[in-house]
């Protein structure tokens, strides 16, 4: 591997793909740098985006360790730039403007405020299956903003103050220039201001953490990552192994340790259905395989669009509530539910990757469940039950294509025709809607010769 990257909300993946070839990762929170350094040792880390609230925060000491480990680490934008601005005596190299402001104390023109706060740069954003698209606005953007905007004659430097503290007041969750208007009336903005800066935001507003973070890979993308000890005016220090780093490094590297007391009791209830843990056993061993693995090529954002969707549809998440309210009584944080939706995309890559294999696997995994000889059985007598002709054919049926679809998506599955067939079609490994209907055909027409269906097929059918 050569440069990691922790990358979120501040730039979208294609864009920062385009400007340097790394191995782009999620946010980076607690354990990540160690486990990264440990399982794979990257030539170099960069570090953009972070979690700060929902889980705990990637350690200073940890990024400590990498140094020491003879690894680079950048920082820029968000957390990288925070981390960065705290550990640049030690050699972890920083870049752009809000790692400046960080390092100052200031962010200018703002001389006579502190620039400390880890919510300068922090945002709530969606999963990564949708590219982690920032739902609220960083204070460091609007603080940027609302500069070139007095910089720029639109407003002036009493209006850019006001503005800026008040949305400073604001939790985070709460930043955005979509209230723009509600927050000008709260500080008594003059309304021909208000208005000038409403019509010039479209096109003057600053875009600062994405501007970091594109300097920051365009910078390693134009010369190899400086070692540690070359990084900066570094100081060189004695990494010290001291009681709460040796229990760090167990934690991190015992997955039992990030289980919950109330995920503990989930899986004491599954033990107590040992056939239903058996079964689900197999699909955590393919859980955990595919976490291991090196991380699949990054999906474009239909595909990342296409994972959340089949989640939402398995469980009839049709809204964000809903979607927060499954997450919750999940026991899932927001890492915890990006880190599914990774799993989703990466079982859908592994499955489009295999191909015709993956049949061969489906029928090893009906034999070894015992599923095997009930539907060979079947299939068997459907060949008998047709004619000759149609057995690999479409069958003659006397219902029209929309009729067939409504008898076994309705009658025989209790659920709507779906929306978009060929997804459909080509999720089961139809050869296509033309496919799925051949066999649909088959199906109705064994039915009308009067074929039975087993106990264990109306199971399988039902789903």
């Amino acid at each position: 591997m050569s440069i990691a990257v922790f990358l979120g909300p501040s730039l979208p993946r294609a864009e920062a793909q385009a400007i340097l070839a790394a191995d782009y990762l999620p946010p980076v929170r607690q354990g990540d740098i160690y486990r990264l350094v440990q399982q794979r040792r990257p030539r170099a880390i960069a570090v953009i985006d972070g979690y700060f609230q929902e889980v705990p925060s990637v350690w200073h000491k940890e990024i400590l360790w990498a140094l020491d480990q003879g690894i680079a680490v950048y920082g820029a934008a968000s957390m990288g730039a925070l981390r960065a601005a705290e550990l640049a005596p030690y050699g972890m190299v920083g870049h752009g403007k809000i790692y400046q402001a960080y390092s100052a104390g200031t962010y200018a023109p703002y001389h006579g405020e502190a620039f400390e706060d880890d919510d300068e740069v922090a945002v709530i954003h969606g999963p990564a299956e949708l590219a982690f698209p920032a739902l609220s606005d960083a204070m460091v953007d609007l603080r940027e903003t609302f500069a070139a905007a007095a910089e720029t004659g639109v407003i002036d430097a009493g209006l850019r103050d006001a503005l800026t503290a008040a949305y400073k007041r604001r939790y985070y969750h709460h930043r955005s220039f979509e209230v723009l208007q509600e927050v000008a009336a709260e500080v008594g903005a003059d309304a021909a201001q208000a208005a000038a800066l409403q019509a010039w935001l479209p096109d003057g507003r600053g875009f600062q953490k994405k501007d970091d973070a594109r300097g920051l890979l365009a910078a390693l993308a134009a010369q190899a990552p400086e070692s540690p000890v070359a990084a900066g005016d570094a100081q060189s220090f004695v990494f010290e192994r001291t009681t709460l780093w040796a229990q760090f490094v167990e934690q991190a590297a015992d997955p039992a340790a990030a289980i919950s007391a109330a995920e503990r009791g989930v899986l004491e209830e599954l033990r107590l259905d040992p056939d239903l843990y058996a079964a689900l056993r197999d699909v955590a061993v393919l859980h955990h395989r595919l976490d291991a693995m090196e991380p699949p090529p990054v999906a474009d954002a239909a595909a990342r669009r296409g994972a959340l969707d089949r989640l939402r549809r398995r469980h009839g998440l049709m809204s964000r509530a809903a979607l927060e309210a499954w997450a919750e009584d999940c026991d899932l944080d927001r890492a915890g539910l990006d880190r599914l939706l990774a799993f989703e995309a990466a079982v859908e890559a592994a499955a489009v990757a295999a191909g015709p294999a993956l049949d061969r696997a489906l029928l090893d995994v009906l034999r070894r469940d015992g599923r095997y000889p009930a539907l060979a059985a079947r299939a068997r007598d459907k060949q008998q039950q047709l004619n000759p002709a149609e057995r690999y054919a479409t069958a003659h049926s006397a219902l029209s294509s929309e009729a067939l679809l409504d008898w076994y998506f309705e009658d025989c599955l209790g659920r709507g025709v779906p929306g978009d067939l060929a997804a459909y079609a080509a999720a089961l490994g139809y050869d296509g809607v033309q496919g799925l209907l051949a066999a649909l055909a088959r199906e109705q027409a064994y039915r009308a010769a009067g074929g039975e269906m087993p106990e264990q097929k109306a199971a399988i059918l039902r789903g």
